[in-house]
């Protein structure tokens, strides 16, 4: 993340997942030199989950996928770009999909989608049950930073996404 300065409430994204940050701690490390540590906590869950916390240092993130969340102006393009038609003309690896899910990248998610809901929606191949889960994670996986970025709630995020690919033709 070129933009490493971050404050208490910021939200980061994390295996897709969005987290926000509930304390900034400055220490020193081992050889006494200080060092930040980021404290954060999953934002869309339940009361009784949110013991959950995990800690960063800083300096440590560009090892990671943890980045910020799109912008308005992205999450337009990529809604946008939920509503083109894909150009496939051979069936979809769907390790290779599952793989490039964990990246953390929302255009890749857009990507796979597009993808996988013309495979769905076309029915020239068998769209097996293994497609069908991974086409609901995918959406999954998109949803909690929809819902941020756009200030719903995650029904309604998911709604969107479904929008969106359905207006392809």
């Amino acid at each position: 993340m070129k933009n490493k300065i971050f404050k208490v409430g910021d939200k980061i994204i994390n295996f897709n997942k969005v987290y926000r940050i509930f304390k900034i701690i400055k220490q020193k490390d081992k050889d006494k030199k200080e060092e930040i540590i980021l404290s954060f906590r999953p934002y869309f869950q339940a009361k009784e989950k949110r013991s959950l916390t995990f800690s960063i240092p800083v300096d440590s993130i560009d090892k990671t996928n943890i980045r910020k969340p799109m912008s308005k102006k992205e999450l337009k393009q990529l809604l946008s770009e939920l509503s083109k038609t894909p150009n496939i003309e051979t069936p979809i690896d769907i390790i290779k999909t599952r793989e490039q899910l964990s990246l953390n990248d929302p255009n890749i998610h857009v990507q796979i989608l597009k993808c996988l809901w013309k495979e769905k929606k076309d029915g020239i191949t068998n769209f097996t049950k293994i497609k069908s889960d991974v086409l609901g994670l995918a959406i999954k996986l998109l949803m909690e930073e929809v819902a941020l970025v756009s200030g719903v709630s995650l029904k309604k995020a998911e709604k969107k996404i479904k929008t969106a690919l359905k207006r392809s033709k």
